[in-house]
């Protein structure tokens, strides 16, 4: 079966911002919420979102921020058009396969929220972001966390039912991919954004 992410949130672009708002949410306000601890209102710096969906996010961090430099990529046309129009002109917003894009510049920010478990080799993505990251700069990554029996038979199940899913990973296993990365770990959380959620979140450094 093909790994198509680009379909599957072409035909699922909706419940981004509806019936996952709150999936997403948690995730954002936790960013944010680093992101004002390390940044004043009025500083400039730049961003790169990597998955960035329909741009919620980064027009959050607009909100707080904005002298910040937004960019973004994603894999389906639908979600860098919404982005485009969610974001003021000026933000560079481009359609990639993630599988295969390599970041161009360095970034004082790179975010990539819930993007890995759709990825054929997330590793190659983690160390990408590390590589790319300004000398004093923070990287924002999030994925599911199999950290309960619930999740571990979903994860099987996604695997085998949707193209979009290849796999997810216990706080443990995602963390020596981080180690592999030379990420240095600043901050981390498990996030429930509800009863059957475990999100690992994490701030990053080299």
């Amino acid at each position: 079966m093909p790994r198509d992410y680009q379909s599957y949130y072409k035909d699922n672009i909706d419940a981004i911002d509806t019936k996952w708002h709150q999936f997403t949410e948690i995730q954002f306000c936790w960013i944010i919420e680093k992101l004002q601890s390390k940044y004043n209102p009025n500083d400039h710096f730049s961003v790169m979102d990597l998955g960035c969906g329909t741009g919620r996010l980064l027009a959050l961090i607009h909100d707080h921020f904005p002298n910040a430099t937004l960019n973004g990529i994603d894999g389906t046309t639908l979600m860098v058009f919404r982005t485009q129009n969610r974001l003021p002109m000026g933000t560079s917003v481009k359609k990639h396969d993630l599988n295969s894009y390599q970041l161009q510049n360095n970034y004082d920010v790179i975010i990539s929220t819930t993007v890995l478990h759709h990825l054929t080799n997330p590793q190659s993505h983690i160390n990408m972001i590390m590589a790319h990251l300004s000398p004093n700069g923070t990287a924002y990554i999030s994925e599911f966390a199999l950290e309960t029996l619930p999740l571990k038979l979903a994860n099987k199940w996604w695997t085998w039912t949707q193209a979009a899913h290849i796999q997810a990973w216990s706080k443990d296993d995602f963390n020596l991919m981080l180690a592999k990365a030379d990420a240095k770990i600043n901050q981390s959380d498990i996030l429930n954004p509800d009863w059957f959620w475990k999100l690992q979140i994490y701030e990053l450094t080299r």
